[in-house]
């Protein structure tokens, strides 16, 4: 499919159930907000999503949410979960508690390196930075190192590999991408170091209202359910009925509520199927809390090197 900021949507329908949008004429390329700088794998999947757009990059998850949510940025891309090591909990619950929609997905083959200045050695390691979904997905090869590596979470993966480089240590290392080696000027230890070579990170587009495109066949709800039993069974009877099938259901506490949980739900759905948007009226109606997040295709794209793109300025 190719990018959707060379397209700009009409108008959405009402929530329960939008309307398909056609392509429409080109547009100029548009901001994209990612979290990290430079080199971290959000910029990886931002690059190849939007090839031709800047990017803005923020501290957080939820700032890049809020420039998106605000005006800032057309869109935002997001870590949302891995193969392995499994869901990005933080964005769960940003994009529960922020205005945003989801209008395009894709899965990122994630390859890990340990990297570390030019002259270090793999024995001489002491201290391994990176972000903790990496530091989860390599935890068998921090296992074989002993308890003498000090392992210090990141904020990303790119910032791991900075702070080795700017901070000049040769006992330190980072868990970070191919690419960050070329940006920091630092050398690969160890290819190949999480516990599977079938290592995937689905990220998702945000915007901050619907952009349903034509082929879009992965659709997302959240909403909340009556405390009652088989509350959230009967839920997922009306998809099981109309034989849709439920990708993934995740959980999240409600902030401020004790022990109340939202329900996220991905669907193989499209909204142009009456059955769908039937289903998701009546959920409207019936939850205490609802919302659709969208409807996208789920993308594939391989693993490569971003190409020269139009960097601004990070929004540290």
């Amino acid at each position: 499919m190719s990018s959707s900021d060379n397209r700009t949507p009409s108008q959405p329908a009402p929530a329960a159930a939008p309307a398909v949008t056609p392509a429409a004429s080109p547009a100029a390329p548009a901001l994209v907000a990612c979290q990290g700088i430079e080199g971290a794998y959000s910029h990886l999947a931002a690059r190849s999503l939007f090839p031709d757009s800047s990017l803005l990059y923020f501290r957080n998850f939820r700032a890049v949410a809020r420039a998106v949510s605000q005006g800032m940025c057309r869109y935002g891309v997001l870590p949302i979960e891995n193969n392995t090591y499994g869901s990005v909990r933080e964005v769960y619950r940003v994009i529960g508690e922020e205005n945003v929609c989801i209008v395009r997905s894709t899965t990122l083959r994630i390859s890990h390196r340990l990297l570390a200045l030019p002259g270090a050695s793999l024995s001489g390691i002491t201290t391994i930075y990176s972000h903790e979904q990496a530091l989860g997905q390599c935890a068998d090869f921090l296992h074989s190192l002993g308890d003498k590596v000090r392992v210090v979470p990141c904020l990303n993966t790119a910032v791991a590999a900075r702070t080795v480089a700017q901070g000049g240590d040769p006992h330190a290392a980072a868990i970070s991408s191919p690419e960050c080696a070329a940006l920091y000027d630092l050398r690969t230890l160890k290819k190949d170091i999480a516990d599977t070579t079938h290592n995937y990170t689905r990220f998702i587009c945000i915007a901050a209202a619907p952009e349903v495109l034509p082929g879009a066949s992965r659709l997302s709800i959240v909403l909340s359910v009556q405390h009652r039993p088989g509350a959230l069974a009967a839920v997922l009877q009306e998809f099981a009925k109309a034989g849709i099938d439920m990708l993934k259901i995740e959980s999240a506490p409600v902030p401020g509520r004790d022990f109340e949980f939202r329900f996220y739900i991905d669907l193989a759905a499209t909204v142009s199927d009456p059955a769908v948007t039937a289903i998701l009226q009546r959920l409207e109606a019936e939850c205490p809390e609802y919302r659709y997040l969208g409807s996208y295709t789920e993308e594939k794209v391989p693993e490569a090197a971003p190409s020269p793109s139009p960097i601004l300025q990070n929004m540290l």
